[in-house]
């Protein structure tokens, strides 16, 4: 499939079009830095699901708020949820890491066909706490996390492993914004990293956290303005390891300069030369971009093919995003742009790799309400999908299935309940044609609790939740592919 898409992509790139803003187009020489390649595995660094059984498991959950060793109340914290769809009892553990507490461990059992959640925020002190949940067995075992803030609520799945790298493309310190990079060190021993960031005004390595230590089984937390990116609409991060591994995580509590509400996502471990950002809507003319960072230390030649009904008119844009470099797309400035819902794949035609990130920020009744969500890299496609956490029965376009093939994808949706997975009524037989989105609807008065979709092709899946805390709008975040 990629190589189709490569084919097609070489066959009608057109010139760059208007509205790419080049946030930098310095290039400083950069050396001796390792360069650290995606490897062919690249899928094994991301969230997914295992697809064979294994005698254990674990899941890196990267941190919730929990408000300061004062705070008493209930609008800071967060949840994880922990599914098991076999037809065995899994038993595990999960060990806590707060910024104030010694690393905590509490034994958990989750049923057959069943999920636990754990208030992982409850009893823990300081300003945020992440944890390692570690399971016996249990194949397609999935964990997600959900941070609970009080400008709203974010949902994040937990990874498998940790990395030596993490990158964030889209940071933001405009109008007293609050952005916390969560770094945890679930090892033994000390891991030592560098931080990079990068502006419209070029790079910045702070002397402060280049060799900075994340003790043994610790989080540490890094406030982005305080480091010197204060006040900047744009922070692109780069973090590297020297020794060992770690998790990264994004908390952003936006106040002001076009942009409101929370968001809290895990990092990208890894490079990927293809992407898919199936999740754009541009109906109401939102604020609305998609910023492509490269991390590497090779310029990257890129083309975005847009498709989808808002998308059919927009001519291939050709980006170059030079090493260290973060590029911009307004969706206002992207000629042929309709207001409809698009999606977008992003081809690495020269360089090593690039992250892609969404924002979107759209005017609800009575307020702003700001959405992030990463792109999905094209090995993450998979033709099963697992759905950790309920979705609240009714919701419209609840789920994003997207087919990245060339061939057409029937798809079911089903529960997973004591009577094992059974297909949803109206929602076994759904076609998807090649390189189209559909958007599915849950049906009122059905109790869901964990879901799993299941396709003829290859796609990618995409939840839309309402926020059902402080800010409104929805959240977006990939549902896992088994893998």
């Amino acid at each position: 499939m990629k190589t189709w898409r490569r084919v097609v992509s070489l066959a009608v790139v057109a010139g760059c079009a208007a509205g790419v803003l080049l946030l930098s187009e310095s290039r400083k020489t950069v050396v001796n830095e390792e360069v650290i390649d995606a490897p062919a595995n690249v899928q094994k660094a991301f969230p997914h699901v295992a697809a064979i059984a294994a005698i254990s498991s674990s899941w890196y959950c990267p941190g919730v708020p929990l408000g300061g060793d004062a705070y008493a109340g209930n609008d800071y914290g967060g949840t994880i949820t922990i599914s098991n769809p076999t037809d065995t009892e899994v038993q595990g553990v999960v060990t806590r890491y707060a910024t104030e507490n010694e690393p905590e461990l509490v034994d958990i059992v989750i049923p057959p066909r069943g999920s636990f959640i754990y208030d992982f925020a409850q009893g823990a002190r300081g300003a945020y706490v992440s944890a390692l949940v570690e399971l016996a067995g249990g194949k397609g075992t999935s964990v997600e996390q959900r941070a609970i803030y009080p400008a709203g609520d974010s949902t994040q799945p937990c990874v498998s492993q940790p990395s030596t790298q993490w990158y964030f493309a889209d940071g933001f310190t405009a109008s007293d914004s609050k952005e916390d990079l969560l770094l945890t060190n679930p090892l033994p021993d000390a891991t030592v990293i560098n931080v990079r960031f990068v502006t419209k005004d070029g790079e910045r390595q702070p002397s402060a956290l280049q060799g900075y230590v994340l003790p043994p089984h610790s989080l540490r937390v890094l406030d982005i303005a305080s480091q010197g990116a204060r006040g900047e609409d744009l922070v692109g991060v780069e973090l590297r390891a020297v020794s060992g591994t770690f998790v990264a995580a994004r908390a952003q509590h936006y106040l002001g300069t076009g942009r409101l509400g929370y968001s809290l996502k895990l990092g990208v471990p890894e490079v990927a030369t293809d992407w898919w950002l199936t999740t754009g809507d541009y109906r109401g003319k939102p604020n609305e971009q998609i910023i492509v960072f490269n991390p590497t230390q090779d310029e990257a030649k890129v083309v975005a093919l847009f498709s989808g009904e808002g998308g059919v008119g927009v001519a291939p844009l050709n980006l170059t995003v030079p090493a260290h470099r973060v590029v911009s797309l307004a969706m206002s400035n992207i000629a042929g742009l309709t207001e409809n819902r698009f999606a977008v794949s992003f081809s690495v035609l020269e360089g090593t790799g690039i992250v892609v990130e969404h924002v979107s920020t759209r005017q609800l009744e009575k307020s702003m309400a700001t959405t992030v969500d990463l792109g999905v890299p094209f090995v993450m496609a998979a033709k099963q999908w697992a759905i950790p956490s309920p979705i609240t029965p009714g919701t419209t376009d609840a789920l994003a299935l997207t087919n990245v093939t060339a061939l057409q994808a029937s798809a079911r949706i089903e529960g997973v309940g004591p009577a094992g997975a059974l297909p949803i009524a109206g929602l076994d037989a759904i076609v998807v044609e090649p390189g189209a989105t559909r958007y599915v609807a849950l049906p009122e008065g059905v109790v869901l609790g964990q879901l799993q979709v299941v396709s003829t092709q290859d796609l990618i899946v995409v939840r839309s939740l309402p926020r059902t805390f402080g800010v409104k709008g929805r959240d977006l975040v990939a549902a896992l592919p088994v893998k």
